[in-house]
């Protein structure tokens, strides 16, 4: 019986273990999508904003 228990225990540790490996492998490709996206981005153009050069120091 405390075959059994060990062999599930470890069997459920390894499922865990896989599961979180494939959420961070997810969520890093996430993140390389975002940054391809931000990269190619055409339509991101941001003119400068129309203000006033700095005072000099007096």
């Amino acid at each position: 019986m405390k075959k059994v228990v060990s062999i599930l225990a470890v069997a459920i540790m390894t499922i865990g273990m896989a599961t979180s490996i494939i959420q961070n492998t997810a969520s890093e490709f996430d993140f390389i999508n975002d940054i391809s996206k931000a990269l190619t981005c055409d339509d991101c153009y941001m003119p400068p904003a129309d203000r006033k050069p700095p005072k000099g120091i007096a």
